[in-house]
């Protein structure tokens, strides 16, 4: 009889997905069986919910999964070599030298010298550090997004100087500090860290484009150190991070332009970029009612005009339209 198994089905956006059974396929060679536990839903599978995101249907949505190992087929590891409380480390010996002797070592180990013992340990070192690298994530990613959305985005004025003043407010703002840094509740994960270890070297490169340049090179054994490094580097040469209003994703913006929309494929209409959509759609809708909007397109229509007949270069197109976008920001917020 042909083991059956409960599957969630994604049909149609918008509509219940639906609970169904299918067959089990036999395993094949170097196949694994797991049993689903847990599978959560991230923001690509809520998209392809509501039609934002097209998937090709009907599809099982969650690709977040854990589980536990049901069956192994032959030819993946031995089952005497399953990590479990009832295996022996001389079991494990045992099954380790027989497979060497017959040269079936799985190919997921082959990448690590040595005996089969020494693969499995460096194998689950690399599990362990990885583990540690997504709770870093997890502490990094929520605060600067706080960071943007509750401090940077309230600022008048986009500069460097004024990104670093905001950060130190949110260093040393004990409200700030207790309410916007996220970290866990207990003491044996990773937390954000105000300071981190880090060795930096200045090195001789030579760059894509053929040129040379001396790099910083950073040495150290925590993602969140590089996350900040990158992130930190670009608000103190001027850049900043914006929410587009359209897609809802994040982009890297210069200061002194209070740009609304990225330069994405648009969600709602994938003709367009956002930014293309953002202006064309929604802001003549916003013009019937909003005479500064209205302004601001006819300023940028004119701009357009003169480029198209040389009077301005597109440098200078450029320039006059982040004037017009900080005029139009400036008059929203007053």
């Amino acid at each position: 009889m042909t083991a059956k198994s409960k599957i969630i089905v994604f049909r149609k956006a918008g509509t219940p997905l639906q609970m169904e059974e299918c067959d089990i396929p036999a395993l094949k060679e170097g196949e694994v069986l797991v049993r689903n536990e847990y599978a959560t839903l991230c923001r690509s599978d809520i998209s392809t919910y509501l039609g934002k995101r097209i998937e090709k249907s009907p599809t099982i949505l969650g690709h977040e999964i854990e589980g536990r190992v049901a069956a192994i087929a032959p030819g993946f590891l031995p089952e005497e070599e399953i990590d479990c409380p009832m295996t022996t480390p001389e079991q494990w010996e045992a099954a380790a030298a027989q497979e060497e002797e017959n040269q079936s070592i799985p190919p997921q180990l082959l990448i690590y010298p040595g005996s089969r013992r020494e693969k499995w340990l460096y194998y689950r070192k690399q599990i362990d550090r990885y583990q540690r690298y997504l709770e870093e994530v997890a502490a990094f990613n929520p605060t600067v997004h706080n960071f943007i959305n509750f401090v940077l985005s309230k600022l008048e004025h986009n500069s460097s100087e004024n990104y670093a003043a905001a950060l130190y407010q949110f260093y040393n703002d004990e409200r700030l500090v207790e309410k916007l840094i996220v970290n866990p509740t207990g003491l044996e994960h990773s937390f954000y860290q105000k300071y981190d270890h880090c060795v930096v070297s200045y090195v001789p490169r030579e760059l894509p484009d053929g040129k040379f340049a001396i790099c910083q090179e950073h040495t150290t054994d925590s993602l969140q150190m590089l996350l900040k490094a990158d992130y930190m580097t670009a608000l103190n040469t001027g850049y900043n991070i914006r929410r587009c209003i359209v897609c809802k994703k994040y982009f890297l913006v210069r200061s002194g332009a209070h740009v609304l929309y990225c330069e994405g494929r648009c969600p709602l209409d994938e003709r367009f970029t956002c930014r293309q959509y953002g202006s064309y759609e929604i802001q003549k809708e916003l013009a019937r009612d909003v005479p500064k909007i209205k302004a601001k397109i006819t300023a940028f229509n004119r701009n357009r005009k003169d480029y198209q007949r040389g009077i301005i270069t597109e440098e200078e197109m450029r320039r006059l339209k982040d004037a017009v976008r900080d005029r139009l920001f400036d008059a929203l917020s007053s």
